[in-house]
């Protein structure tokens, strides 16, 4: 019988935990079990992208956006300060942010 193989060590494959978010100064915060759990929570209040809304398109959002982003004095926990966003959507305006902070 044939020796079988749990698994394959890719020693060029960085290794990382569940959760962990690669490059950030909110790592903490955003692997945080309370920011997970009020994610979870906010996304089944407003579970649509409020961009698409905007544009007449039904989306459905899966990522939950800082209006104002941590890093420029946004509340973390604060449910004003939050909007649903599809994922595109969200790249486009994580992209617009980059530019205004240096990124």
């Amino acid at each position: 019988m044939a020796k079988r193989i749990d698994s394959v060590k890719r020693p060029w494959v960085q290794e990382r935990k569940a959760f962990e978010r690669n490059v950030s100064s909110n790592a903490k915060f955003y692997n945080s079990r309370t920011w997970r759990k009020f994610r979870t929570v906010f996304l089944e209040k407003n579970p649509l992208c409020v961009e698409c809304e905007i544009e007449g398109i039904v989306t459905v959002a899966n990522v939950v956006d800082h209006i104002i982003p941590i890093n420029a004095g946004g509340a973390e926990l604060d449910e004003s300060n939050m909007q649903s966003l599809c994922s595109s959507h969200h790249n486009k305006k994580s992209a617009r942010e980059s530019k205004g902070y240096g990124g």
